[in-house]
């Protein structure tokens, strides 16, 4: 056969590159995954739950069925490494914590990608206020901090990226039927309908449920029996934990979160740290399903016709699963159900040069024991967003609305210079060495001097020349 006739037959029916596209895009899946899991039903009353996320059957399937052996001899983690580098930072001890938690970093990131389309009253009340050609300009912030509060949730609602997730397994299914129902040829049915099953029971392992909310709940249910609880009800109530937490980047970036957590709400310093141990059944599920993805892999590579048709359902899926890994969606949709703060739920920190401060007859005030009646001390009301300047005055902003909060992330927007606390060490011996260490000079400021050395030819001093004299005078 000559060249243009392999080409076209090529083209009329690709067989070979269907085994390699099924071994792209193992990353998208894993994420997609990741987005999706949550929803659940439960057959009947005390049986187990049974996990349904929508990813459907697409080219990276193979590859990521493979890839995930890793993790039963590795880390044993099936979720991603979070896209964001975040920080938690507990409001109540100023402790900041590396978030680790693919789900806090995506809210973080989903947060800010909304923010940037509907950026919201506050902005909006900021553009009225100015005129002429300023207010045509997005107003230049320096920090943004949204307050909200959290609320217990037992599994993520539906939104329609779950939806779309059946909708495009509905129609690969249809697509895959139109071989059988022409020219009576199922296999390409087959190999959809056993990916698809592949599919959705890799995606609904418990492990995935393990590793999505390890954190602990502030206020867990008891387990306590009906005597029990009758028995304690009686008893003073108990205290009820409440814990507020902030999200943000760090220093340099221009978004916080405040979170407030009460109730049933998840712990999210937790949350953000927690690690999981796999199942015991985790590893027996992975080995398994690679197993039946590489015989699918095999199916597929001794399909001679009507690939085209293949082509079109793994394309399908893979957009799907792209669109799913990289939508922003809602907090609820993620297992986080969140409301903003009603009393205050946005600070902006403008960057201005006419900054509000203290009158001065005020500032120099020694008595810590009596606020100053001003407007930038005052709780209520609050200062304008024209009249918040910088990343200092939103945090001080925040700081007169949720207390604590502003003094705990203050270090991490202005790092403080070098100091000595004796609290850090363990003994005063030590504290003594690093107050020592902190007070010398630095290490070019500490010149030795240089040792003086005698000149090769000294001149004579008047006592050799005395010596020398009287040496002659002797002699003579």
């Amino acid at each position: 056969m000559d060249t243009s006739g392999q080409l076209s037959d090529q083209w009329r029916n690709p067989r070979d590159i269907l085994s390699l596209l099924l071994l792209v895009g193992g990353d998208i899946v894993q994420k997609a995954i990741a987005q999706l899991f949550g929803v659940y039903v439960e057959p009947a009353r005390g049986w187990p739950r049974m996990y349904l996320t929508p990813v459907a059957f697409s080219f990276g399937w193979v590859g990521y069925a493979v890839t995930s052996l890793a993790s039963v001899v590795g880390d044993k983690q099936l979720m991603p490494n979070p896209d964001t580098h975040s920080i938690v930072i507990n409001c109540d001890n100023g402790y900041g914590r590396t978030n680790r938690s693919w789900l806090l970093g995506r809210i973080l990131r989903d947060h800010e990608i909304n923010i940037e389309a509907n950026p919201g009253h506050e902005v909006a009340k900021l553009r009225q206020y100015r005129t002429g050609e300023a207010q045509r300009d997005p107003p230049r912030v320096s920090l943004r901090i949204d307050i909200f509060e959290l609320e217990g949730q037992e599994k993520p609602a539906i939104d329609h990226v779950w939806v779309l997730g059946w909708l495009t397994i509905a129609v690969q299914l249809g697509v895959s039927i139109i071989p059988w129902a022409l020219y009576g040829d199922w296999a390409v049915f087959l190999i959809a309908g056993a990916g698809t099953v592949l599919a959705l029971s890799t995606a609904g392992l418990r492990q995935w449920n393990q590793e999505k909310w390890p954190g602990r709940k502030l206020n867990p249910p008891s387990p306590l029996t009906s005597d029990e609880e009758n028995r304690r009800a009686n008893q003073e109530p108990a205290k009820t934990k409440t814990k507020i937490v902030c999200v943000t980047r760090g220093n340099g970036h221009s978004y916080a979160q405040i979170l407030r957590g009460s109730g049933s709400a998840w712990d999210l310093e937790t949350l953000a740290t927690a690690t999981t141990n796999s199942l015991p059944e985790t590893p027996w599920c992975l080995t398994g399903l690679a197993v039946l993805w590489v015989a699918l892999l095999i199916t597929v590579s001794g399909l001679e016709s009507y690939t085209w048709f293949l082509i079109l359902i793994g394309g399908l899926g893979t957009l799907q699963n792209i669109y799913a890994a990289s939508v922003p969606r809602k907090p609820e949709s993620l297992g986080l159900r969140m409301r903003s703060f009603e009393e205050r739920p946005t600070i902006i920190g403008l960057s201005m040069k006419n900054e509000v401060w203290l009158k001065d007859d005020e500032g120099d005030s020694n008595d810590e024991g009596v606020a100053p009646d001003d407007p930038l001390v005052r709780e209520t009301p609050y200062l304008e967003p024209w009249e918040t300047v910088g990343v200092r005055g939103a945090i001080r902003e925040l700081e007169k609305t949720v207390p604590k909060a502003g003094i705990a992330i203050m270090p991490e927007f202005f790092p403080t210079l070098w100091r000595v606390d004796r609290e850090r060490y363990r003994d005063s011996k030590e504290a003594r060495f690093w107050q020592w260490m902190y007070k010398r000079p630095k290490k070019e400021n500490r010149k030795m001097a240089a040792p003086v050395l005698p000149p090769a030819n000294p001149p004579p001093t008047n006592s050799n020349v005395t010596s020398s004299s009287q040496e002659n005078t002797s002699r003579t």
